[in-house]
């Protein structure tokens, strides 16, 4: 075999490796080694769900830039009861439930949470100026004595009001508001990158897998106890019926 050869056949085994290894490792993160690992774990029938949420002080340094501000992030993981069948899991079967009127609030995907990013990162318009003019009215009151009244012999006094418009050429110049990181596109699909790559991954699994999902701050609420609701709602059991997975996560972190 010539060195040519040998070099395409190198690459397209390496090409293999690589292709197999994806499969093997979904897009997500790790599973911790058991569910009793994570804040609150619960049973269905094929697998076990487990979630926690992400401190906000670890949350801050997962991606290039922070999206601790506008977005709650849970970590959840999928244990499948030994010997049961491939499940199909889908990142949107979770959401987290509002116990007030059972309203159902979806994750955002990763495009969605970095284009939010990026706008509240641009820079804020500044007011218009007509070149290096600025234009200002200006009004006063005074107090003044005038001359002497020919029949009392008393100065005459009195208020005056008058008022004007000034033009002035020149002048400060407003500070420049300049962009905060997550502000370019550049910025937008680093991070639109690293937020898919961990996010909960969807498809056919045997085995443990784990991912993020990201929730909008403004959307979702505690219950009265202080925790957040999170459903599964694509499990589907032996029967196959779907079935929910309800997991109760402690609004507060340790």
């Amino acid at each position: 075999m010539s060195a040519l050869a040998r070099y395409t056949a190198a690459v397209a085994l390496g090409a293999l490796s690589l292709c197999a290894g994806d499969d093997t490792h979904p897009k997500g993160v790790h599973p911790r080694a058991t569910p009793d690992d994570y804040a609150i774990k619960a049973s269905g029938k094929n697998a076990i769900f487990a979630a926690s949420l992400v401190p906000a002080e670890e949350a801050k340094h997962l991606f290039a830039f922070d999206i601790t501000g506008k977005f709650l992030i849970f970590e959840v993981a999928y244990f499948p009861h030994e010997n049961e069948p491939p499940a199909l899991l889908d990142v949107d079967d979770f959401v987290i439930k509002h116990s007030d009127k059972g309203a159902l609030t979806h994750g955002a995907d990763a495009t969605s949470v970095a284009s939010s990013i990026q706008k509240d990162s641009a820079p804020r318009e500044l007011p218009s100026r007509m070149g290096d003019t600025q234009v200002m009215t200006e009004a006063h009151v005074g107090y003044e004595s005038g001359p002497r009244d020919p029949v009392t012999g008393q100065k005459t006094s009195g208020v005056y009001t008058g008022g004007g418009v000034a033009v002035e050429h020149g002048g400060p110049t407003p500070p420049a508001d300049y962009p905060k990181p997550g502000a370019s596109p550049e910025d937008r699909r680093l991070l639109v990158t690293q937020l898919a790559d961990r996010q909960f991954p969807s498809g056919k699994f045997d085995h443990p897998v784990a991912g993020y999902l990201y929730f909008p701050r403004s959307l979702v609420k505690k219950d009265k106890d202080g925790n957040f609701l999170l459903e599964h709602l694509g499990e589907t059991n032996g029967a196959g019926m779907s079935e929910t997975v309800q997991l109760v996560i402690p609004g507060k972190t340790r």
